[in-house]
């Protein structure tokens, strides 16, 4: 045995008493060192207290005997001498003040120990205890000196009881033994404490034991109680009971829970009795369930069967039954374990359901007729509704068709700027009506949820302009103060759907406008904030803010408010106008484009409206130098201050200041002169120098109320509205200075159409003799008639007219044509059936095909599935476009 590896002071010697090995313990009471050198004999660091003939047996080195000797220092040991522990003769070494154990051999102390068992030790009077090193070492604690101490690490709980345990065995010679916890840690451990008494001495009682943890144990102990509640408590709540089928000696017993007899309502002497649980199943099912049981038993299969049984009461239960076999070592089947679960609520709440189904059957069938009767209607009158929307959109695109066409025509010719203005609003203003038009026909697809986006590229810049040219007419004559902040950052295109967003900047815009103004305020304000913020390298967030210092909105109100038909008070309507949808069609936008609208606002100081639009495509053109040189006067103004002269320093090499007697003529090529009209002195400056500015090309950036004043003074300058500038419309004005000099006559192009697209449409006039021949066009209404062969003109054809289908078709026949543009609704015969006619003979004659496009005032969405089902190739719109009609001609004329 290795004596190292043992708490106790053990040293072994040889015959002349000569230390051999030590280990730690004895190496502390003997202060000895591990050094080399001879061998120390025992007798030179002790010296025997006593000798005798006791003595004599120790010097013999007999095993059991012992001595009592003294150190240098005082000490007195207790030596033991063992030859079981080590080849040579061992000593076991005591201090005196450890008070060993009388009565416990070395060996079972050492057992002891390597169990991890503590021994403990202590009279009646509970003075000088013994405690072994394995015990504290088990508490945790520092080697304890008094009983109190001990007692002290007993949990308080558990104190009072250990303490009884102990008087009881003192005065009853009861064995003690109990379990009580201690804290270590702050984690309880549970200890196991068993003891005895002795007398010795005669009289003198003393009481000895062991300590043993037992946390584990009684861990798990109360683990399995717990499950075995549960499980007790599962078993009764859902009715299940269990029982057992088990062979011995060729013979089967029967087995089950208390849980079982309660089902079946069986005493508890009846527990095992096989015929009486047989006599409490239905008579109709009892052979079956026996055969059952024997069948699981013979073939080893699992027993599993639904089945009735009768009470003494005579109510009627539904039980579930299954049995699993088990073998034993040789194949052989010798158990059968299984549940019997008590289902008669379950199959009650089957039998209702049925019941309850049974009759819902009937009143579903009873109610099916009324339902199809009802769908039928609503089929009818959606139909009704639709057909009358189709109607409407057509008779409401044929006018705007000639309104917009007109215009577009007109605005090719050339016009002073006054002129040019009036043609261009009136011109945007017309497109959007049909984009409200529109939108008024989405209101279906808005209620069915069919609601589509249409995604392409588009400049917001040109957008916010062209909805800003609409308004700033209406917000003057409201006396409204009208202003935009466009961000710098805001990219040049983006990808979304642009008639979408222009639909809820109106109805934002328009809202803001009418309930600012009078009668609500002398005088209102509304700022339009459009900002940009990237999320990542390929998305951002579009942010348009619309601020007004109106009558606001109520708290109450302002949840309701996107709802359709919700204005802020009864009278709204009547005092304002409107119809209350615009909110909520916004609202259904802005949700499709997964964005986000709110509102902010108090009564009589106005309202915050916010929409959030997330972008997945933009891209940053970089912009075109239009001028070498940009000069900015008067010269008081500082040029970082206003946000048109940061545009043009991005259309320019150089941007610079000068005064106005500083200005040289005749015009200087690659030049731009722009005036910052701000104040009167301003004003006054520029009628100064009214004649030299007349040979400049002059862009002025003004305030609203020096509008009148400029027109007289400069009319040939091309305007910028200070509050209600953007980057397009800059830039538009400086294209149009670009393109005409001072002195010549202003020339604007529509605001809808970049100056390089418009420039390739206007082609030959009507006059011109070089006109394509070959086109087919067939359409009833008079003013559509002229403005397309105006069109065709300006695109370089003539064409043919036909005022119905019925003439179209006999025209068809008669001619040869390269193209037919037809309307879709006419009378006598509308374009569906003449297209469906020239198909026809075409089939029959093996002609080849003339390729057919619809001219439409109907969504051309809805109208191109239902123009293919005729044979039709493609389908335009009404109001038509210049450069839309001008591309479906050429992809289809002559092919």
């Amino acid at each position: 045995m290795d004596i190292h590896s043992l708490d106790l002071a053990l040293l072994s010697v040889n015959h002349q008493w000569q230390i051999l090995d030590f280990n730690q313990a004895a190496a502390t009471l003997l202060d000895l060192a591990h050094e080399q050198g001879p061998p120390h004999c025992l007798f030179d660091l002790c010296q025997i207290a006593d000798p005798g003939d006791k003595d004599s047996l120790f010097l013999s080195q007999a095993p059991g005997s012992s001595a009592l000797v003294h150190l240098p220092s005082g000490a007195r040991l207790n030596i033991i001498v063992s030859n079981q522990l080590t080849a040579h003769t061992s000593l076991i070494l005591n201090s005196i003040s450890h008070h060993p154990l009388p009565h416990l051999g070395e060996l079972a102390e050492l057992a002891l120990q390597c169990g991890d068992i503590g021994v403990w030790q202590v009279d009646t009077t509970f003075e000088n205890p013994y405690f072994s090193h394995t015990f504290c070492a088990l508490l945790h604690c520092q080697p304890l000196t008094s009983w109190q101490d001990f007692t002290a690490l007993i949990y308080e709980d558990d104190r009072p009881l250990a303490l009884s345990f102990i008087e009881e065995h003192i005065q009853s010679n009861v064995r003690l033994k109990f379990e009580f916890r201690v804290l270590i840690d702050a984690v309880p451990h549970w200890f196991e404490f068993s003891g005895d008494q002795r007398r010795s001495s005669g009289t003198h009682l003393n009481l000895f034991g062991t300590l043993r943890e037992c946390t584990q144990e009684k861990q798990m102990l109360i683990h399995l109680n717990n499950a075995h509640e549960s499980r007790r408590i599962a078993l009764e709540a859902g009715k299940v009971g269990t029982w057992c089928v088990s062979r011995q000696n060729a013979q089967w017993y029967w087995d089950w829970d208390p849980q079982t007899s309660a089902i079946f309502d069986l005493a508890a002497q009846d527990t095992g009795s096989y015929e009486k649980w047989l006599e409490r199943i239905h008579p109709e099912d009892r052979a079956r369930i026996s055969n059952g049981l024997k069948e699981a038993l013979e073939s080893g299969e699992d027993f599993e069967h639904v089945f009735r049984a009768v009470l003494p009461n005579n109510n009627e239960l539904h039980i579930f039954a299954k049995g699993v076999v088990a073998q034993d070592g040789y194949g052989n089947n010798y158990r059968l374990d299984g549940v019997c679960v008590d289902q008669s609520e379950v199959y009650r709440a089957n039998m209702e359901l049925s019941k309850l189904n049974a009759e819902l059957e009937t009143r579903v069938k009873a109610r099916t007729s009324d339902l199809k009767c009802a769908v039928t209607k609503a089929e009818r009158a959606s139909r009704a509704k639709s057909d009358f929307l189709a109607m409407i959109s057509h008779e409401l695109r044929t006018p705007m068709n000639a309104i917009i066409g007109s215009l577009e025509l007109l605005s090719l010719q050339k016009h002073d700027p006054e002129e040019m203005e009036l043609l261009e609003t009136a011109s945007v203003s017309a497109k959007n009506l049909v984009d409200i038009l529109n939108d008024i026909l989405d209101i279906n697809k808005i209620e069915a949820g069919k609601l589509e986006l249409e995604f392409r590229e588009f400049d917001i810049s040109k957008t916010l302009h062209n909805v800003l040219l609409t308004f700033a007419s209406n917000a003057e004559q409201r006396r409204v103060s009208l202003k935009v902040i466009e961000s710098q950052q805001l990219p040049t295109m983006l990808y979304s759907d642009e008639n979408r967003i222009r639909q809820v900047l109106f109805n934002l815009l328009s809202n803001a406008i009418k309930f600012s103004g009078p009668p609500a305020k002398v005088s209102g304000n509304v700022i339009i904030e459009v900002d940009w913020q990237v999320q990542s390298h390929s998305q951002g967030e579009l942010s348009i803010l619309v601020k007004d210092n109106g009558i606001g909105i109520d708290e109450k109100t302002q949840k309701k408010l996107f709802h359709p038909f919700t204005q802020a008070d009864k009278s709204t309507t009547r005092v304002y106008g409107g119809t209350g949808l615009g909110l909520a069609i916004s609202r259904k936008i802005i949700d499709l484009m997964g964005g986000r609208i709110g509102l902010k606002s108090k009564l009589e100081r106005g309202s915050i409206f916010r929409v959030c639009i997330p972008i997945h495509r933009f891209s940053h053109h970089c912009t075109t130098t239009l001028f070498k040189h940009i000069y900015v006067t008067p010269v008081q103004h500082q040029i970082a201050e206003s946000y048109p002269l940061s545009v043009l320093s991005s259309l320019t090499d150089q941007l610079h200041q000068v005064a106005l007697d500083k200005l040289t003529s005749p015009i200087q090529a690659n030049t731009l002169l722009c005036c910052l009209v701000q104040s009167e002195q301003d004003l006054a400056q520029l009628s100064k120098y009214q004649d030299i500015l007349k040979e400049h090309r002059v862009l002025i950036c003004h305030q609203t109320m020096y509008t009148e004043q400029l027109r007289q003074l400069l009319p040939d300058a091309a305007p910028v509205n200070v509050d209600l500038a953007t980057r397009y419309g800059i830039t538009r004005q400086v294209m149009h200075l670009l393109t005409h000099t001072a002195a010549q006559a202003v020339s604007t192009v529509s605001s809808a159409e970049p100056i390089s697209k418009i420039s390739s449409v206007a082609a030959p006039s009507a006059t011109t003799p070089d006109l394509r021949p070959g086109i087919l066009l067939v359409e009833d209404n008079t003013f559509n008639q002229n403005l397309m062969v105006k069109q065709l003109a300006k695109l370089g054809y003539t064409c043919t007219l036909a005022e119905n289908g019925e003439q179209g078709f006999e025209s068809w026949r008669k001619e040869e044509y390269k193209l037919i543009l037809t309307d879709c609704h006419m009378p006598v015969v509308d374009g569906y059936e003449m297209a469906k006619r020239i198909r026809q003979t075409e089939k029959q004659l093996a002609l080849k095909a003339i390729p057919i496009v619809a001219v439409t005032g109907a969504a051309v969405k809805n109208e191109l599935e239902n123009c293919h089902l005729y044979g039709i190739n493609d389908c335009i719109g009404k109001p038509v476009q210049l450069e839309r009609f001008k591309s479906v001609i050429e992809k289809w004329y002559g092919k």
